[in-house]
């Protein structure tokens, strides 16, 4: 018995975790989902135009991008990594706000406005 209560207590805290994140996936609101299917669907066809028009200016990016900047480092952005990880992404649910995840960059949008928006990529921490 004693050999199998470390494993039971460990099969409970992953459980109790991946409820957590499947309920706050579970919470995607219908405006953003409509949101989310335009912006995956504008980087699947790498429509710069599209993205940065669903993207809340001025972005920052090292430094604080206008659009037209935007557009010229969207392939640093959104590299051939990041597009596949989008297409296969799950948005999280934070709040007011949701985030995608790829690799070491978290890539979060925001209502603006009234609108949903790519507001900024932070570090995955």
């Amino acid at each position: 018995m004693r050999r199998l209560l470390p494993s039971i207590v460990t099969l409970l805290m992953l459980t109790a975790v991946a409820s957590h994140v499947q309920s706050r996936q579970a919470k995607i609101t219908q405006p953003f989902a409509s949101f989310w299917s335009q912006f995956k669907a504008a980087l699947a066809k790498n429509d710069k135009e599209a993205v940065a028009s669903m993207t809340k200016f001025p972005f920052y990016w090292g430094e604080e991008l206008t659009r037209g900047e935007f557009i010229k480092k969207y392939t640093e952005i959104f590299d051939r990594k990041v597009q596949r990880c989008f297409a296969k992404a799950k948005p999280i649910k934070d709040r007011d706000s949701y985030s995608v995840f790829c690799g070491e960059s978290i890539y979060v949008f925001e209502k603006v406005e009234g609108k949903y928006r790519f507001t900024a990529v932070g570090a995955n921490d």
